[in-house]
């Protein structure tokens, strides 16, 4: 009787765990909801987005929810309501920064997807490209200018405090955002240092993602560096750089000009693979984070084992990167007979990849020890009862899977296109084009109101 008071308690932990299986699926199954939201996003009826888009009942995915509806607001005009929830989701961040032991553990049981989700760090900053964005619709230059001030900042923080060391460290798309309102608001000095900063980010980004800088921006730092009359200043960008201002020319982004910021695509999503991994005969698997620390290290030179026996084969499951399919290639500016040409200015798609990639080895550090906790907990349970090791082998089976959150709803890449634009233009087109320079969508700015005190700054997303 002992024995089976004892067994039945197991019992009840057991079916307790196995349980928990569906609560752990909806944690980690949040992207899989935001389907019909983006189907209907990519009609651009936001209305119907955001009644499809379901808020969750605790806070692990809350953050995602405030984004994604943060977004939408965004797209759909309602610029306060947007702003209201990147301000809470800024918030989460914060929050979320102070890790619950009970999650962390509950993690190593499950998955990673139970712990709260905070977003990788370009998801965190592109929060404060979109405020500023609404501060500019809302003819708020000053707070738009707070945001970008904010946003490297911020990626300073995040790098200071992620566990591996990235290469996404200063967003140069946001420090050259930045310049362009402080140019717009008269503050030369200012539009010098982030256009400074900006090339200095697209160097890195050249160097890590393979982006080549957007050539406008050594015309905006000849001019303002001109203007400042600091002329050895530019020799020595200039020569540390290889810029070219002459290789495109550009107005200021003052008075008479428009700049548009133009979204493409979808940023790709995060996917799940699935690998097997040795625990060798000589390994005891008791010492867990020593033999995931030896798991990692084979997961990149498999020959390492060839010479050993295997013990037993572990089954995890990783997080892989699946690129977006956007068709456009280019974008451009038609005013009347003039055509000014965009550039890129953000790849996100060659960002996640590689903020994924350098996480990699800390992500399988973290699976594997789960992995060998569970297969060790499975072993002893079998010692006592093989139909208590089933169960606990099933719940270990039924919780192992990648965390596959990610921020959807965001593009895939942002263009960037500056022109002056002709006394009494009430109308600026911008065309999206692919890899034949065919024009596959396009939007026309109507209604310009060119006669104020200030440029332009307007933005459109296809998805195309």
């Amino acid at each position: 009787m002992k024995g089976r008071g004892r067994l039945g308690g197991r019992w009840w932990l057991a079916v307790s765990l196995l349980l928990g299986i569906g609560v752990v699926g909806c944690a980690a199954g949040y992207a899989r909801y935001m389907g019909k939201s983006l189907g209907r996003m990519q009609n651009r009826d936001w209305a119907g987005a955001l009644e499809k888009l379901e808020k969750p009942s605790g806070s692990t995915n809350l953050f995602l929810y405030r984004v994604e509806k943060g977004l939408l607001l965004h797209y759909a005009g309602d610029w306060q309501a947007s702003n209201n929830q990147f301000a809470r989701a800024e918030r989460l961040i914060d929050k979320n920064s102070t890790r619950s032991v009970s999650r962390e553990i509950a993690s190593l049981l499950t998955n990673d997807a139970i712990r709260a989700y905070s977003g990788e760090e370009f998801e965190r900053v592109l929060i404060h490209y979109y405020r500023a964005l609404n501060y500019l619709r809302l003819g708020a230059l000053e707070e738009a200018l707070v945001e970008g001030r904010k946003a490297n900042l911020r990626l300073a923080d995040f790098a200071q405090a992620s566990e591996v060391k990235l290469s996404y460290k200063n967003d140069a798309f946001l420090q050259y955002l930045t310049g362009h309102l402080f140019e717009a608001a008269d503050e030369v000095n200012d539009a010098y240092i982030s256009y400074r900063d900006a090339a200095k980010g697209y160097a890195a980004y050249e160097k890590e993602f393979g982006f080549t800088p957007p050539a406008p921006l050594a015309t905006d730092l000849q001019r303002t560096t001109r203007h400042l009359d600091f002329l050895q200043e530019w020799q020595d960008l200039q020569a540390r750089w290889g810029l070219d201002a002459y290789a495109s020319k550009v107005p200021a982004p003052t008075v008479g000009t428009v700049t548009v910021f133009a979204e493409s695509g979808f940023v790709g999503r995060k996917g799940q693979q699935e690998l097997s991994l040795p625990i060798m005969e000589n390994e005891n698997a008791a010492h867990v984070w020593v033999v995931s620390d030896r798991m990692v290290s084979r997961y990149h030179n498999p020959h390492l084992y060839h010479s050993g026996k295997v013990k037993y084969w572990l089954r995890v499951a990783l997080p892989v990167f699946e690129p977006g399919r956007s068709s456009v290639t280019g974008v451009r500016l038609r005013i009347g007979d003039q055509v000014s040409r965009g550039w890129l200015v953000e790849d996100l798609d060659a960002i996640a990849a590689k903020s994924l990639q350098q996480k990699e080895d800390s992500i399988l550090l973290r699976t594997a020890a789960r992995a060998i906790a569970k297969w060790v907990a499975t072993k002893k349970a079998e010692d006592e009862n093989e139909f208590l090791g089933i169960l606990v082998n099933l719940f270990g089976a039924g919780t192992e899977a990648a965390d596959t959150r990610s921020w959807v709803s965001l593009p895939q890449t942002i263009w960037m296109a500056r022109a002056a634009i002709p006394p009494g233009t009430t109308s600026v087109v911008l065309e999206f084009i692919n890899t034949e320079g065919s024009v596959i969508d396009q939007h026309a700015f109507t209604d310009l109101e060119t006669n104020g005190d200030g440029p332009l700054f307007l933005s459109w997303r296809s998805f195309r």
